[in-house]
């Protein structure tokens, strides 16, 4: 744990202009075992960030004394100074935690000798807050009318060319009512004959058959034909004797 002597108060405006400062409390994170997020002797470790901070108006505000290589934000400070970074989420509105991590060791010295920090917000580097944070977020979400239209013509373009790639492999892999796929470039090497083409082509076949085959046309089948019905008609009259005979068989009296 780190004791409050350990630390430097420096102060934070938010414009040049301001008479009233935040005051910030930093110290060299000083860590035995070494860290890659936090290198020793180029990170700063810095508290009490107040809540419209970003990571991006504190690189400007330590760039006073040299390059900034990144800014880390977290919520609470890292249990041992050689923990892994915990990134929070930038939604969060709370007093925060920052690892200032400089590109070169001398500019960490450097801050802490001079005290001294650039402004969060400048001309170049503009910091919104307050309700000119919340009207740029609201026009944010509202889009651009010109830009919206371009990207659904965009997208619909696309769409529009996907559906008719569609419609032209589908109408050239499409069966006709003999079998026959129509052969394009696309599909020029393949051959796939499905078993419904297949049983639609034994379908038409045994119909052709049939209205081919001509019943009762020549004198011999007509001969033929007369001579199976006559057949048909006597073993028909041999059952029905045999039927009536064994219904009498079955109605005659036998008194004993």
């Amino acid at each position: 744990m780190s004791s409050a002597a350990e630390f430097t108060a420096i102060y934070l405006q938010y414009k040049e202009a301001d008479t009233h400062c935040h005051q910030l409390y930093v110290k060299e994170n000083a860590s035995k075992s070494s860290c890659k997020q936090k290198p020793t002797g180029r990170t700063l470790y810095v508290l009490n960030v107040p809540p419209y901070a970003t990571e991006e108006a504190l690189q400007h505000a330590f760039s006073s004394a040299g390059e900034v290589d990144r800014v880390v934000l977290q919520e609470k400070p890292s249990s041992k100074e050689s923990a892994p970074i915990e990134v929070m989420p930038k939604d969060r509105v709370c007093f925060k935690v920052a690892y200032v991590v400089f590109a070169k060791p001398g500019a960490l010295k450097k801050l802490l000798k001079s005290k001294s920090l650039n402004p969060l917000h400048s001309s170049e580097k503009p910091l919104l807050t307050g309700v000119a944070k919340w009207t740029n977020a609201y026009q944010e979400r509202i889009p651009n009318p010109a830009i919206l239209q371009q990207e659904i013509d965009q997208y619909m373009e696309s769409y529009d060319k996907k559906i008719e790639d569609q419609k032209a492999e589908q109408s050239n892999n499409a069966v006709d009512d003999d079998g026959w796929v129509t052969v394009s470039k696309k599909n020029s090497g393949v051959f796939a004959q499905k078993q419904t083409v297949v049983k639609k082509l034994e379908k038409k076949l045994d119909e052709d058959r049939s209205t081919k085959e001509l019943r009762n046309f020549y004198t011999f089948q007509i001969r033929e034909s007369k001579k199976d019905d006559i057949i048909s008609l006597r073993k028909k009259y041999d059952r029905d004797l045999k039927k009536m005979e064994q219904i009498k068989k079955a109605k005659r009296f036998k008194p004993y």
